[in-house]
């Protein structure tokens, strides 16, 4: 008699757990859909318009909302994808939201005025399950008793920020992508204000187009300078250096200016990491030099026009020949533009671009997308 008087409130029970697991699962498969999404669609803010210092973002909120809606539906709660609907941003109606969040303080507020629209780097997804979105997660022996399922709501916020480089480490025995020639800062702060120098005169040539991912003439509204010719202060010394091997020969320059720093020349460097000193002044590293240049690393440089490289910058340089060094303080990412070995005057071109590099090791939030930088993309809530 007791078991059959307890036995409606163990049945009870035992559909409470089974109900609250089914509930649990449904969460965390809608928070994946929200992470997946919220990441898509912040990448798509991080593209190269952004360092042309572009103020009307309407193109990248429409990439945004387009490839978080495709990256939800990817995913699927018990079987059934998540559906996004996209809206005007900032209203209340859309799951989509662009909007901007302080890249050093994520518990900020979520911005989406159209006034801060040049500095959109963030995208909040509100992933749901009810009536409209897919239908209500379902219950099971709850639906006895007349529950028949649950809305369900995960919100995610993803960011894309523009660091600066404080150097490489092997990732999986990736490559990275460090160019073998360095750049002096004094050329290389001019470029950024596009001033120029005697030696590198800031320029606006060439264009470079993110959908076709090719360089053509004409202006696009980004600073270029030249990566060569400038003087080295080296005798014989064009401004390579040496990257984890004791002799830069044409062959290991066209490898590395192909393919990047591989695993076992990053391994010469303590814990397999090129990275600047901070207890020097200013941070910085090292490199020995190598004498003169070989055309046969035009090639090499050519087929990579369009493609974004990280160049060293020194500010000091000493030796000559074999014995050259220089100081280098600072990775700056790069766009190759232009290359010529022949004829005068020769030149290899240069604009600052955005990069995506695993084996690059973040150091510090930009202040602005026209610096180019190291994009990463975090989960911020």
């Amino acid at each position: 008699m007791l078991f059959a008087l307890l036995l409606p409130v163990l049945v009870g029970f035992v559909a409470l757990s089974v109900d609250s697991a089914m509930l649990a699962a449904a969460r965390a498969q809608l928070s994946t859909a929200a992470d997946a999404a919220a990441l898509a669609g912040a990448q798509q803010l991080a593209n190269e318009y952004r360092v042309r210092g572009v103020t009307d973002m309407t193109s990248q909120i429409a990439a945004a909302n387009s490839s978080a809606i495709s990256f939800a539906a990817n995913n699927t709660v018990f079987g059934q994808p998540v559906l996004l609907v996209s809206g005007a941003n900032g209203s209340t109606s859309s799951d989509i939201q662009v909007g901007y969040l302080d890249p050093t303080n994520h518990q900020t507020a979520f911005l989406t005025l159209s006034s801060l629209a040049p500095y959109f780097n963030s995208v909040q997804v509100n992933a749901q399950r009810n009536s409209n979105r897919g239908g209500v997660v379902p219950t099971f022996f709850s639906g006895m008793m007349g529950f028949n399922g649950s809305n369900m709501s995960v919100s995610a916020t993803a960011t894309a920020i523009n660091y600066s480089i404080s150097g490489f480490q092997s990732t999986g025995g990736q490559r990275a992508n460090l160019l073998p020639i360095v750049l002096d800062v004094n050329t290389y702060k001019a470029m950024m204000a596009g001033v120029g120098t005697t030696t590198g005169a800031a320029t606006d040539q060439y264009t470079y187009n993110p959908v076709t991912k090719t360089v053509s003439s004409g202006p696009d509204g980004v600073p270029e300078s030249v990566l060569y010719p400038v003087a080295s202060g080296n005798p014989g010394n064009w401004g390579t250096i040496k990257v984890g091997v004791s002799n830069n020969s044409t062959a290991v320059l066209n490898d590395q200016i192909l393919h990047g720093i591989s695993a076992a020349q990053l391994a010469t460097f303590p814990n397999g990491t090129i990275a600047l000193d901070p207890t020097q002044t200013p941070p910085s590293i090292i490199f020995s030099g190598n004498p003169g240049i070989s055309a046969g690393i035009k090639s090499a440089l050519t087929s990579i026009i369009g493609n974004p490289v990280t160049i060293p910058i020194y500010d000091t340089t000493g030796g000559n020949g074999s014995n050259a060094w220089y100081r280098v303080i600072a990775f700056a990412p790069m766009r190759l533009m232009s290359v010529n070995f022949q004829g005068n005057p020769k030149y290899v071109v240069i604009q600052p671009a955005l990069i995506n590099d695993p084996t690059a090791i973040p150091g510090t939030p930009l202040t602005s997308w026209t610096q180019g930088g190291l994009i990463v993309l975090h989960l911020t809530r």
